[in-house]
C-alpha cells in the first residue's frame, strides 16, 4: 500500500469515527438528516462539479461552461470547503485539502445543518431526492441522444434549450396545491354562475331595475373571464407552455426538453426560497453540534475552528444581508425567545485521547456527563413549515432588529475609537481626530465617516502622485460603517419599510413576478404576459425583457406581449413622475419592440 493510499484510508477511518459520535449527538438533539455518502475529492474536482450544482451526471449545455468560467473569475477556483446535495442518501463532498478539524466543521455544517434541513423542510417535499440522480442521468441520456440525432444535432437542441432556460426560473411555487381546480372545472363553475345570474335577472329584474343592472354587471365580469384562456393567470410559465393543448406547434422532442428543464428547476427552487433559513440553520449547528459531549471535540480543535465559527460576523453589515449571519441571528433569536431548559440528560461516551502518533482517537474508558436538555420545539416547527419570506417577516421584527442595530452601532463606535487612536499615533492632522467630544448621534457618526472617506480617497491620489502615506483605514471598512449608520437611521425613521427592505432581499423576491394572462385561444391568438411591478426593485431590464420575450415566442409559436411599468426620464436621464404602463411585443417573428401605453 502506497503512503498516499495509507494516509487516505487512515483519514477516512478517523472521519467515520467522528461521524458516529456526531450521529449520537444529533439524534439526541432531535436532528434527522438523510443517510450520508461522503466523498473525498480535490478542490479542482469540486470546481468542475459546481456548474452542475454537484450533479456530474447533469445534462451538458453551454451555460454550464459559462458558469464554470464565472466561478473561476469569482475565486471559486481556489479552496472549496464543502458541497452537499439534496439527495437521499445525501452526497457530501469533502476536500482533501481540508485539515481534520475543518473536515469535522464541514460535516457538522453540511450534514447536521443542510441535509437535516433538506430532509425536514416542507418546501423540499416534492423534490423526490431518492430519484434525482437517476432522473438527471436519464435526462442527460435523452439530450445526448437528440444531439446525436442528425435531424436535431447541437444547433437544434440548443435552439429549444436556450429558450427553456430563459424562463426556467418562472415555474411557480411548490408544493403544488392538490385542491386547485383545473381550467375546465373553473369554466363549468363560472358557466353555472352565469346561468344562475341570468335566472335571477328574469326573476328579480322584473321588480327592481337597479338589481337588474347589478346582476347584469356581474354577468359581464364573469363572461369576460370566460373569454380568457387560462381563466386564472398561470405562474408556472414553463409547465403551461409545454402542455400540448397550449402549444400544438411544438414537436414532441421540444416538449420533452421543456419537461426536463422544468423538473430540474422545480428540484432546485426550494434552495433559493430557503437560502437564509438553510445557511443560518447550518451555521447554528456547525458549532452547537461539535460542542456536545458525545463529540468531545478536543480543545485544540476548538481553537482551530473558532475563527470559522465566527467568520460571517467579521463585517457588521452581514447581519442584515448575509444568509449565514442573518439566518443564524434569527435562529438564535428563536431559541432565546421560545426555547427553554428542561432538566438534564446523561450522556455516556468513550473519551477522546491522543495515540502515539499524536492523533485524537477513542480511548477504551467510558465517561458519563450530564448535559442540559434544551427544548427546541419552536425551532423544529419553523424548520419544518417556513420559507425565507415567512421566516424573516415573522422573526426579524423590531426586537431583533433593534438588538442587531445596537450591536452594530457599538461596532462602529469601537472602530472610530481605534481609527482616532491610529491617526494620533501616526501624526495625522488633529482636525481629522474626533474624540473630544466623541460622536454619539447618528448624524455625528455619519459626518465623521464621510470626512474620513473623503480623506481616504484623497490620500490614495496623493500616494500615487507624491508618495504621501495612505489613510490607515481601507475604503471598504468606512463604506461598511456608513451602511450600518444608514440602515439604523432608516429603521428609526420607518421601521416597517426598513424591515421590508431586508425581507425583500431573501428568497426569490428579486425574481420578477410574471404570469400568463391570456393565450388568445378564444380571441386573436396573441399571448399576453403581465409583470407585477414592484417599486422596491423598479422596472425590468429592457435587454432581458427583449431576450426573454424572444425566447418565449420561440416556444409558444404565436405573437406575444408583455405588460409592465416603466419609469419615464427627463432629458438628463433622471426619473420623472410615477412609473407608467409599458408594453414589449413581438413583431415579424422573434423581433421584439416596445412602446408606452
Amino acid at each position: 500500500m502506497s503512503k498516499d493510499h495509507f494516509e487516505y484510508a487512515r483519514e477516512l477511518e478517523l472521519l467515520m469515527m467522528w461521524d458516529v459520535r456526531m450521529h449520537a449527538a444529533g439524534k439526541r438533539l432531535g436532528l434527522a438528516p438523510y443517510p450520508i455518502d461522503y466523498r473525498l475529492t480535490t478542490d479542482d474536482g469540486v470546481t468542475q462539479t459546481l456548474p452542475y450544482v454537484g450533479m456530474p451526471n447533469d445534462y451538458v449545455h453551454w451555460s454550464k461552461g459559462k458558469e464554470a468560467e464565472a466561478n473561476r473569475r469569482q475565486g471559486y477556483g481556489g479552496h472549496i470547503y464543502e458541497m452537499v446535495l439534496n439527495t437521499n442518501p445525501s452526497i457530501c463532498y469533502l476536500s482533501t485539502t481540508n485539515s481534520l478539524p475543518m473536515q469535522l466543521h464541514v460535516m457538522a455544517h453540511a450534514v447536521w445543518g443542510h441535509v437535516d434541513f433538506f430532509a425536514n423542510n416542507k418546501t423540499f417535499a416534492e423534490t423526490m431526492p431518492e430519484s434525482i440522480i437517476a432522473r438527471l442521468t436519464q435526462y442527460r441520456n435523452k439530450i445526448d441522444a437528440l444531439v446525436n440525432n442528425p435531424d436535431w444535432g447541437w444547433l437544434g437542441v440548443e435552439h429549444f434549450l436556450d429558450a427553456c432556460h430563459a424562463i426556467s426560473n418562472h415555474v411557480g411555487w411548490g408544493p403544488v396545491n392538490p385542491e386547485k381546480k383545473t381550467d375546465k372545472e373553473l369554466r363549468e363553475i363560472l358557466r353555472g354562475e352565469v346561468a344562475e345570474l341570468r335566472r335571477r335577472i328574469l326573476d328579480e329584474g322584473e321588480y327592481s331595475q337597479s338589481k337588474k343592472v347589478q346582476l347584469e354587471r356581474q354577468v359581464a365580469v364573469i363572461e369576460s373571464s370566460l373569454r380568457r384562456y387560462p381563466i386564472q393567470p398561470a405562474a408556472d410559465l414553463l409547465h403551461f407552455v409545454m402542455q400540448e393543448e397550449n402549444t400544438p406547434n411544438l414537436p414532441p422532442e421540444a416538449r420533452m426538453m421543456m419537461s426536463i428543464v422544468h423538473d430540474r428547476s422545480r428540484y432546485f427552487q426550494p434552495q433559493g426560497r430557503t437560502k437564509f433559513m438553510n445557511e443560518g440553520w447550518a451555521s447554528y449547528w456547525q458549532r452547537e453540534l461539535l460542542l456536545q459531549p458525545e463529540v468531545d471535540l478536543p480543545l485544540e480543535f476548538r481553537f482551530d475552528l473558532a475563527q470559522s465559527w465566527h467568520m460571517h460576523y467579521q463585517v457588521a453589515v452581514n447581519s442584515y444581508f448575509d444568509p449565514y449571519a442573518m439566518g443564524q441571528n434569527i435562529w438564535r433569536f428563536i431559541d432565546d425567545k421560545f426555547g427553554k431548559d428542561e432538566g438534564f440528560d446523561t450522556v455516556k461516551r468513550k473519551r477522546i485521547v491522543k495515540n502515539n502518533d499524536g492523533e485524537y482517537v477513542e480511548g477504551k474508558k467510558f465517561e458519563k456527563t450530564e448535559v442540559v436538555r434544551r427544548n427546541r420545539d419552536k425551532m423544529m416547527e419553523v424548520r419544518r413549515h417556513y420559507d425565507d419570506n415567512r421566516f424573516v417577516n415573522e422573526f426579524m421584527g423590531e426586537e431583533l432588529f433593534e438588538r442587531i442595530n445596537l450591536e452594530n452601532l457599538e461596532w462602529v463606535r469601537r472602530i472610530i475609537k481605534i481609527i482616532n487612536k491610529t491617526l494620533k499615533k501616526n501624526g495625522w492632522n488633529r482636525k481629522f481626530v474626533f474624540e473630544n467630544p466623541a460622536p454619539m448621534t447618528l448624524e455625528d457618526l455619519m459626518q465623521v465617516v464621510q470626512i474620513w472617506s473623503q480623506v481616504q480617497e484623497t490620500s490614495e491620489q496623493y500616494h500615487e502622485e507624491l508618495g504621501q502615506p495612505l489613510f490607515p483605514v481601507p475604503a471598504q471598512t468606512l463604506e461598511h460603517m456608513g451602511t450600518v449608520i444608514q440602515i439604523v437611521a432608516a429603521f428609526d425613521q420607518n421601521k416597517h419599510k426598513a424591515r421590508r427592505m431586508i425581507a425583500m432581499r431573501t428568497a426569490y423576491h428579486s425574481l420578477p413576478n410574471i404570469t400568463i394572462q391570456d393565450t388568445g385561444k378564444l380571441g386573436d391568438g396573441s399571448w399576453t404576459l403581465k409583470h407585477e411591478f414592484d417599486e422596491t426593485f423598479g422596472p425590468l431590464l429592457q435587454s432581458e425583457c427583449r431576450d426573454t420575450l424572444m425566447f418565449f415566442r420561440r416556444l409558444c409559436g404565436m405573437p406575444v406581449r408583455l405588460l409592465t411599468m416603466e419609469q419615464r426620464t427627463d432629458a438628463r436621464g433622471r426619473p420623472s413622475g410615477p412609473p407608467m404602463p409599458f408594453e414589449y411585443f413581438t413583431e415579424d417573428g422573434e423581433v421584439v419592440k416596445e412602446r408606452w401605453l
